[in-house]
């Protein structure tokens, strides 16, 4: 009966570890991809003309997690979520804010400036 519960605690934490690992993974790899989109955003604004304005979406978790992100220097994007922080280049400077807050922000590009900001294309 020993045995078998030491066979068992063993494969119980084995699989556990693998399925964390794969959770970080995916974790990983959806923070990768919320930058982008924002670094995306900011590329299309760069070579857009003046008067440009989209909408997009910030998810409010990622992987069913918190985090927290947030403009760095005009020039970077931060995500931060458990112990590491994900930091993505922008091409340009840009002023504004990433929210906390998440969700929809307005993107635009007046005189050459690119913006950022809270809101909804109305």
């Amino acid at each position: 009966m020993t045995f078998m519960m030491l066979v068992f605690t063993i494969t119980f934490v084995v699989v556990q570890k693998r399925t964390l690992d794969v959770s970080e993974a995916i974790t990983d790899r959806l923070t990768t991809q919320v930058s982008n989109v924002i670094k995306n955003e900011v590329d299309m604004a760069n070579s857009a003309l003046n008067g440009y304005k989209k909408q997009f979406q910030i998810p409010d978790y990622i992987n069913g997690e918190n985090y927290t992100i947030y403009l760095i220097d005009n020039s970077e994007i931060a995500i931060t979520y458990r112990d590491k922080t994900h930091v993505v280049f922008l091409p340009v400077n840009i002023s504004g804010s990433i929210s906390q807050q998440k969700g929809h922000h307005v993107i635009k590009k007046e005189n050459g400036n690119i913006t950022v900001g809270v809101g909804k294309i109305r």
